[in-house]
């Protein structure tokens, strides 16, 4: 487990406060861990996890790295790589229940929770955010400890706005331990998650309040928002069990809280603006894997100003073509709801754009069709730098699309995440 002691140093930091981390030898870290988790049984299970936050962390600047020389992490082989013996797994769909379920599920070993919002300003200046939240269940249990710090959740958190009128994406991440109120989610008695100083809170019965901030190149980057549901939560796949691969229960559960309607400020680049909009919340849990072959994914959230409402997205195999389990959802204006298969949809890149930091080539700019829908869409992003150069390099940011639905022409913000374009350069998975 990961606990506080006088002979692991090397944790309280790490775990207990931010990404900026002392020091005190990766080896010690391994060595005492090891012997407390193959007395506890849990070694197998353990192993990967333990080298894989070890990757973070000097990607993060937790090791002597030297900076031109980082450590990043594929989350791509991560899904494939843990053993998930005695970790729950979703088989069949459960009836949710909210607040409730907005909290941690324990008991699966990987979830996550991701709001993505398009903003404005009363002159019109446009803004994306990113705010999500990670858990990882190092072991199924957690065997009794004496520290109060002792944990087998760890987590973590990306931050990022994109300031569209002056062009400028900034993002940030953090790693904790789910011990001592350092991060944690519950949903009881009401929804909150958090990670030191950024969290999404329920203030009221549907009423979510976001708080981030960090320090730029240029200043403090933050946003505090608050967040109207307008809408029952939509549940994806199966009432809301979302199949990964063929294998039996590679699923997660899966819902999304859409039309959120949002109001508060955000500060970019010395200022703080007044901002409205709409933003969109992804909640999952499950023990999934990638299935054999994945290399990447591509996924959009769109909400139309019809009312329509579209998430969809595909997971890329190394043979070119892509995987068939996957499956989006739409929602009509009249409410409707329907899943979308990888059949029912073309997706054809328009253009790209190549990271000036990462070197990684992205598509940039895309046409969605689906054909027996009558809907033909053209998506671009709000602007081509949005990349997520964190632990993980990835990119995700604000689009806009526009083109039409059933002979009516239709625009609508949305979100892109965007996976798997550079070598061992990937996100987390949905």
């Amino acid at each position: 487990m990961l606990e506080a002691s006088g002979k692991a140093a090397f944790f309280p930091k790490i775990f207990c406060s931010s990404s900026q981390v002392y020091h005190n030898g990766i080896g010690q870290l391994l060595t005492e861990d090891a012997r407390a988790l193959c007395h506890n049984g849990d070694m197998k299970a353990m192993r990967w996890w333990i080298l894989l936050f070890i990757v973070v962390w000097s990607a993060a600047g937790c090791t002597a790295q030297a900076a031109d020389r980082p450590i990043r992490a594929s989350v791509v082989e991560a899904m494939r790589a843990p053993d998930d013996a005695g970790f729950a797994r979703a088989y069949a769909p459960i009836e949710l229940s909210f607040p409730k379920d907005h909290g941690a599920h324990p008991e699966y070993r990987t979830e996550w929770w991701y709001y993505t919002g398009n903003l404005i300003t009363a002159e019109g200046a446009p803004f994306g955010f990113q705010l999500t939240f990670f858990r990882n269940a190092l072991t199924p249990e957690m065997p009794a400890r004496s520290s109060q710090l002792a944990s087998n959740q760890v987590y973590m958190a990306h931050f990022a706005l994109t300031d569209g009128e002056r062009r400028r994406h900034e993002d940030f991440d953090r790693y904790s331990r789910g011990a001592g109120e350092l991060a944690g989610a519950v949903g009881e008695p009401r929804f909150r998650v958090w990670l030191e100083d950024w969290s999404a809170e329920e203030i009221e019965p549907g009423v979510h309040r976001l708080i981030a901030r960090d320090e730029g190149e240029e200043g403090v980057v933050a946003i505090d928002l608050i967040l109207r549901e307008t809408r029952p939560p939509v549940l994806h796949g199966v009432r809301g069990l979302h199949q990964k691969g063929p294998e039996p229960g590679n699923a997660s559960y899966y819902y999304s809280l859409v039309g959120l309607e949002t109001s508060g400020t955000v500060t970019s680049g010395g200022r703080t603006y007044a901002v409205s909009g709409r933003s969109w919340m992804d909640h999952e849990f499950g023990t999934s894997a990638l299935t054999a072959g994945a290399v990447g994914w591509d996924w959009f959230s769109v909400q139309f100003d019809n009312g329509a409402i579209l998430m969809l997205y595909e997971i890329r195999l190394a043979d070119g073509g892509v995987n068939p389990d996957i499956k989006g959802t739409l929602i009509w204006p009249d409410g409707a709801q329907q899943v979308v298969t990888e059949h029912d949809f073309t997706l054809t890149p328009t253009g790209s754009w190549t990271s000036p930091y990462t070197g990684v080539t992205y598509p940039s700019g895309w046409r969605l069709t689906l054909p027996e829908l009558a809907i033909d869409l053209t998506i671009e992003p709000l602007i081509p730098d949005q990349e997520m150069n964190v632990s993980f390099v990835y990119w995700e940011g604000a689009i806009e699309v526009r083109g039409s639905m059933r002979g009516e022409a239709v625009t609508g913000p949305g979100y892109a995440e965007l996976t798997g374009y550079g070598e061992q350069n990937a996100a987390y998975q949905r």
